[in-house]
């Protein structure tokens, strides 16, 4: 085998190797020094749509979304969380921001944001599931139906309608998009909240697996993060009053002396890593994030 150039310099060889390995080493430093940049901007000329993005965690992502390039479209169905939004966020972004309110249970109004969205910005490259609400810990036994229908109307149905419309979008424009569903440790446990709720979580994750495997050929990602407990606005659902036995059995099966908060800028970081292209070969998988607290 005939001796590198490189090896011929490292051995004193010709200066021709030298001069070779001097050029080579000019482009990496250019090469370093892109990828240094395009790391600040990961998502530069990107567009995220996120639901439930004017408070707690949806608007981390939103927030994490722009300070690395991308343009975001978010929604909410809150007047008051909309208006500090676009106060406090949207007001620095001006050109990269398209704020709507949108109940996602409306599937008109789904329709409405996703032209919207389109028409601002040509296209979508990234959908976050995120918008949620919690059920009371209630039982099966117990379980109010129109409860029931509330929380899996918004933790599942909505979800997969959003999903079907990015989907969509992504083959019409051939784009390589990405899905994050936010999940829960209840996705995979049965004492972590109601039956509402639970199965709610359950069937998320299902939806994540089909998707992923169903779009791979087509280069379309899905995933979903199943958070442990954070200090976010879903705990709303709280203030009617909570069945306590429920409450109990859950912290039984999980003791408070492992329980963890987890970071909301954190969990909005790791949508971010899921949406880029580091996380090309993650997809229809279920990532714990939680502190560790449902290891013990």
């Amino acid at each position: 085998m005939a001796a590198s150039p490189f090896n011929r310099e490292k051995a004193g060889g010709s200066l021709e190797g030298q001069g070779q390995a001097s050029s080579v080493g000019h482009i990496q430093a250019g090469a370093t020094l892109g990828n240094i940049m395009a790391s600040q901007h990961p998502h530069k000329g990107k567009t995220a749509l996120i639901t439930g993005a004017c408070g707690g965690l949806g608007r981390d992502i939103a927030q994490t979304f722009l300070q690395l390039g991308a343009n975001v479209v978010v929604c909410d169905v809150n007047d008051q969380l909309i208006s500090d939004f676009n106060e406090k966020v949207a007001s620095a972004y001006p050109e990269c921001v398209l704020t709507v309110k949108c109940d996602v249970t409306d599937e008109a109004a789904l329709d409405e944001l996703f032209q919207q969205a389109e028409n601002k910005f040509g296209r979508l490259d990234y959908a976050v599931n995120n918008a949620g609400i919690m059920d009371k810990f209630d039982p099966a036994g117990e379980m109010d139906r129109s409860m029931w229908d509330r929380v899996i109307a918004i933790n599942l149905t909505a979800p997969a309608m959003v999903t079907k419309r990015a989907v969509n979008m992504f083959l019409k424009h051939e784009t390589a998009g990405a899905i994050v569903n936010i999940a829960s440790i209840a996705g995979t446990r049965g004492y972590a909240s109601g039956a509402a709720y639970t199965a709610s979580k359950h069937g998320i994750l299902g939806l994540t697996k089909n998707t992923g495997v169903y779009y791979a050929p087509q280069g379309i990602r899905c995933n979903a993060i199943m958070a442990g407990g954070m200090n976010t606005n879903i705990a709303s659902a709280f203030m009617s009053g909570l069945n306590m036995e429920g409450l109990k059995t859950m912290r039984k099966t999980f003791p408070e002396e492992h329980y963890r908060t987890v970071s909301t800028e954190k969990i909005a970081k790791l949508v971010s890593y899921l949406c880029s292209e580091d996380a090309e070969i993650v997809n229809g998988a279920c990532w714990t994030a939680d502190g560790g607290w449902t290891a013990n």
